[in-house]
């Protein structure tokens, strides 16, 4: 897992370089998130709210690179009881730009992993890794120049913790700040 995310951050570094020569663009966000955790174990989901942000490189107006990490806390838990989770996650997206207007959708696959802890006062915390996926899409309306509003990003959120799948759902809305574009 570290040699594919080491060569995940060189390809957006190299993707960086290369679209700064070619004047295509790399756009940074803040975003707040919402994430509707299904543990898969026949218990009930639980609510994770936080926030995420993400760094693109653009190959092209259309096609670019995502490295995106962000983090919630599990809310409606017992007294006592503390639960967060952090994910980062690599991968394309691909832009559909209209030839007039302001709305610019996307479509997203993004891998990479995740971290739960759990903690219980007085007895302790733990902390797990796993495997994490993120496929959706969303919309950017454009504001100035260089800012959009991520309107919405809508995401299957897939995990995979103890030898057992979580399908989750994840939604965002924030603002993207474009460099280059």
């Amino acid at each position: 897992m570290r040699k594919l995310l080491i060569a995940v951050g060189l390809l957006l570094i190299g993707a960086g370089g290369a679209s700064a020569q070619e004047d295509r663009g790399f756009d940074v966000s803040g975003t707040y998130q919402f994430v509707r955790l299904n543990p898969g174990n026949g218990a009930s989901g639980q609510n994770c709210q936080g926030g995420s942000g993400s760094v693109g490189a653009y190959f092209s107006a259309r096609i670019g690179v995502v490295g995106e990490f962000g983090g919630c806390k599990v809310t409606g838990l017992p007294s006592g009881t503390t639960a967060h989770e952090l994910s980062y996650l690599f991968g394309p997206r691909v832009y559909f730009p209209m030839s007039r207007g302001r709305v610019f959708p996307f479509v997203q696959g993004l891998f990479g992993g995740d971290r739960f802890t759990g903690a219980v006062s007085g007895l302790g915390s733990s902390s797990t890794n796993a495997f994490a996926a993120a496929v959706g899409g969303g919309a950017d309306v454009t504001l100035t120049k260089h800012v959009s509003l991520r309107a919405v990003q809508v995401d299957y959120f897939y995990t995979h913790f103890n030898s057992a799948s979580q399908n989750n759902f994840r939604i965002q809305t924030g603002i993207v700040y474009r460099f280059g574009r």
